[in-house]
């Protein structure tokens, strides 16, 4: 079983439906949560999460064409994280971010082994992509608790919104490119109200 994991190509997370739907909105989400004058470190923090994700897309397809997004991943990260900190960024939000790992692990281990559209797959996937939400928070002088109820009120929406798409896709036939793009479209608005409608419970509490 080790052997035929091993041995399928790696699917590329950055092609995975919604992913950049997501990353973006969480990363929106928790340099809003930050408030105050520490909003944009907080923005920036989380574009360097951004280029990390370009980066570990861009591992993911090696030996295929993967230098170029790797490099642009990579330049994005760093000069993001060095603009970040010197507009106050609180470092510790590299600590937040790295939890990302551990999803983003699970995601690739289902992904590769039963299809990045597996449910457990895109489960994962997204819970590592809203991990950015309180990485920026923090960031931007945000307290510890307020990441994780973002966490929480965006993952599991996020989560289910990427089951229905996917089920969507899987049971219709005959659906074109058109179809895809509304379809697209139609989930980044609904991931931009839910994303609204969470900033302000935050707020509130």
């Amino acid at each position: 079983m080790t052997r035929n994991l091993l041995e399928r190509a790696a699917p590329d997370p950055a092609r995975a439906h919604g992913a950049w739907v997501y990353v973006c909105m969480s990363v929106l989400a928790g340099a809003a949560s930050a408030g105050g004058e520490g909003w944009l470190a907080a923005l920036f923090a989380g574009v360097a999460f951004i280029g990390v994700f370009l980066v570990a897309s861009a591992l993911a397809l090696y030996p295929r064409k993967w230098k170029g997004r790797f490099l642009c991943g990579a330049g994005v990260a760093t000069s993001a994280l060095g603009i970040g900190l010197a507009l106050g960024a609180d470092p510790r939000f590299v600590v937040y971010a790295s939890v990302a790992v551990f999803p983003a692990g699970a995601a690739v281990w289902f992904a590769t082994r039963d299809g990045i559209q597996s449910p457990y797959a895109l489960s994962f996937a997204v819970v590592a992509l809203t991990v950015s939400a309180p990485a920026a928070a923090c960031a931007g002088g945000a307290d510890p608790t307020l990441g994780a109820l973002l966490v929480l009120l965006l993952a599991p929406f996020f989560v289910w919104r990427t089951w229905v798409v996917q089920k969507h896709i899987s049971t219709t036939k005959g659906l074109k490119r058109g179809d895809l793009r509304r379809a697209g479209l139609r989930e980044a608005f609904i991931a931009l109200l839910w994303t609204i409608l969470s900033l302000a419970v935050v707020h509130v509490v």
